[in-house]
């Protein structure tokens, strides 16, 4: 990290994780925050601190969540939204949280609470270890309705006909 981000890393976390063969606070802190997350997470999250082109480091939660691939609320708002064309794991994870049918017909600042909610609660657990779902295994498609061609003048007449004979049996 120190390579990323120079004497700014060094002045928020020292030069070295140890000191005389001892961790130091910020480095017993940072291996008890990275505990439990392989080392591909850990290279992971390296890869996104690059990618981000953000010029400060990150705090250790920052950090973590990074690494466990959780993205910003604002990657999930795209994401949520009807015709988006991928939708990430952990959104769907968010969407889980939701009643989507208050969410749906909620006006814009109750929609948006409900969502940085989800969220949060989202977060949370994958930040406490929590899988995320699994991919589909396969997206249900939306069919659309037989449209039947209306019916001609003839064929409403030959109907109401049928119709009326039908009544007039029944009557008899």
């Amino acid at each position: 990290m120190a390579a990323i981000y120079g004497h700014r890393w060094a002045s928020a976390y020292g030069e070295a994780p140890e000191r005389e063969g001892t961790l130091t606070v910020a480095g017993d802190t940072w291996a008890r925050g990275l505990a439990g997350l392989t080392p591909v997470q850990i290279g992971e999250g390296i890869d996104r601190c690059l990618a981000s082109g953000e010029p400060w480091p990150p705090t250790l939660p920052e950090f973590r969540a990074l690494a466990l691939g959780i993205p910003a609320l604002a990657v999930v708002r795209a994401e949520v939204r009807p015709g988006a064309p991928a939708v990430s794991a952990f959104t769907r994870a968010v969407w889980s949280r939701l009643d989507g049918w208050a969410y749906q017909r909620a006006d814009a600042d109750r929609a948006d609470r409900m969502l940085r909610e989800a969220y949060e609660l989202t977060r949370e657990a994958v930040m406490r270890g929590e899988p995320l779902p699994d991919e589909p295994l396969a997206a249900i498609s939306q069919q659309q309705p037989e449209r039947k061609p209306p019916a001609t003048t003839e064929q409403a007449r030959a109907h109401l006909a049928r119709i009326e004979a039908e009544l007039r049996g029944v009557a008899a």
